[in-house]
C-alpha cells in the first residue's frame, strides 16, 4: 500500500503544481490590488451599498463590508474557494477513474495488491495532495492578502477558515469520488461532479439571499464554513461532524462500488 500511495504522490505532482500556482497568481493579484485600492476602499464600499444583493453575493461582499481588513478577507476567500472547491471535486473524479480513462486499469489493479488497498492507497494520496494545496493556499492567503490590508488580527479567523476550507475541500473530494464510482466513464464522471459543485454553489446563493441560516444550509457543503460565521463562533461543531460522516460513508461507499466495479480501459 506504500508503494502505491507514493507512486500516487508521485504521478499527481506535476497537477498539484499547476493548482498551486494558480492559487499564488490569484493571490499575489490580490496583493497588488490591495496595494493600488487601500486608499480608495472606503469609497468602493460606499458604491457597494448601491449594488444588487445578488451582486454582493456573488463577488463574496454579502454581509460585512469590504473596506473593513475582514471584509477584504472574505471577498479574496471567495475567489480562492472557487479554485480549491472544484480542484476537490476534480482530484475525487482523477483518483481512481482515470485508470480507464488511460487504460492503466488493467496493468494497475492486476500487481499483487487487493483492490479495496489500492483504492485506499489512492484516497490518501489525494486527501495528502488537498493537504498541501490548502497549505499553500493559507500561506499565500497570508502572504498576499492579510499582510497587504496591515491588520493581522485576523491571522487567527484566517487558520481557522483555512482549516474549513480543507475539510470542505475532503467533502467534495468525496463528492467526485462517489460519482466517479456510479458513473460509467470518466467524462461522464467529471461532467456530473463540476454540475454538482455547481449546484452546491446555486443553493449557497440562493440561501444567502433568502437570508436563511436554518437546517437547509446542510444542503451546500461551500456553506458549512464561512468568514462572517468564524469570525463570530468558529468552527462550527455539527458541520464539523457532518462533514467527517460525509468523507467517511462517502469514501467507504465509493470503495465498496469501486471494488466490485469491472475496471476496464475505455
Amino acid at each position: 500500500m506504500k508503494t502505491i500511495y507514493l507512486k500516487e504522490l508521485k504521478m499527481t505532482r506535476k497537477l498539484l503544481m499547476i493548482w498551486i500556482v494558480l492559487i499564488v497568481m490569484l493571490t499575489g493579484f490580490a496583493a497588488i490590488e490591495f496595494v493600488v485600492l487601500k486608499d480608495a476602499m472606503g469609497e468602493i464600499a460606499k458604491m457597494a451599498e448601491g449594488f444588487p444583493k445578488i451582486i454582493l453575493i456573488l463577488f463574496g461582499l454579502n454581509g460585512i463590508r469590504i473596506e473593513t481588513p475582514l471584509g477584504a478577507y472574505q471577498c479574496m476567500v471567495y475567489w480562492t474557494n472557487l479554485l480549491a472547491f472544484f480542484y476537490a471535486g476534480f482530484t475525487g473524479v482523477f483518483a481512481v477513474s482515470r485508470e480507464e480513462k488511460f487504460g492503466t486499469s488493467e496493468f494497475l489493479f492486476t500487481k499483487p495488491y487487493k483492490r479495496s488497498a489500492i483504492i485506499w492507497a489512492k484516497i490518501g494520496a489525494a486527501v495528502t495532495n488537498l493537504g498541501v494545496f490548502s497549505l499553500n493556499m493559507g500561506i499565500m492567503s497570508y502572504l498576499c492578502i492579510i499582510l497587504p490590508l496591515g491588520d493581522t488580527s485576523i491571522a487567527g479567523i484566517h487558520i481557522i477558515t483555512t482549516a474549513g476550507i480543507f475539510l470542505t475541500q475532503l467533502v467534495l473530494f468525496t463528492t467526485g469520488l462517489f460519482i466517479s464510482s456510479l458513473t460509467p466513464n470518466y467524462k461522464t464522471a467529471s461532467l456530473f461532479t463540476m454540475l454538482t459543485v455547481a449546484v452546491f454553489y446555486l443553493v449557497h446563493f440562493a440561501l444567502d439571499y433568502a437570508g436563511i441560516r436554518n437546517f437547509l444550509n446542510v444542503l451546500t457543503p461551500v456553506g458549512y464554513f464561512n468568514v462572517v460565521s468564524i469570525s463570530v463562533n468558529g468552527l462550527d461543531p455539527f458541520y464539523i461532524l457532518l462533514s467527517l460522516g460525509i468523507i467517511l460513508t462517502g469514501c467507504s461507499l465509493a470503495a465498496g462500488l469501486y471494488e466490485k466495479r469491472d475496471l476496464r480501459p475505455l
